[in-house]
């Protein structure tokens, strides 16, 4: 993890980031993992499943490297995509450095801990894991 010291995401913009530098955005939440159903008029909604992956009790994904093998529809944060992504939640260092907003003081970036994401509340830790026999529309929740 990269320190303060090296505030990549004050002075670069995305398009400027390497390979490392985009991962390090990410604060770990898990909230991309949450499952979304697109409604009749396009807008989509976020339910409290967690992809099947997301490891619940330590935060991320169980299977980072073959993700797209275990689940084709899981969706790749790129920087071609991150304008669309704007289900993303609020708090996504993607969505906000796109934005031209700086990083919560929460942020592992800016915090140095790897799990400040968890420890703050952001995070789908407290959200089910996905199964066979969930029926998403039943779990639909608003942010």
């Amino acid at each position: 993890m990269k320190t303060t010291r090296d505030n990549f995401w004050e002075t670069k913009q995305l398009t400027e980031l390497t390979h490392n530098e985009w991962e390090a955005l990410c604060d770990g939440c898990g909230l991309c993992c949450l499952h979304r159903l697109v409604c009749d008029d396009d807008s989509i909604v976020a339910t409290n499943v967690v992809c099947k992956c997301f490891d619940i009790e330590n935060g991320g994904c169980k299977n980072y490297e073959d993700r797209f093998k275990i689940v084709p529809e899981c969706m790749q944060l790129t920087l071609q995509r991150v304008k669309k992504f704007d289900w993303l939640p609020e708090t996504c260092a993607y969505r906000l450095r796109h934005a031209g907003k700086p990083l919560p003081s929460w942020h592992p970036l800016i915090s140095g801990t790897k799990d400040s994401a968890r420890t703050y509340g952001v995070n789908a830790s407290n959200h089910i894991e996905e199964t066979d026999d969930i029926i998403l529309e039943d779990h639909i929740v608003e942010w």
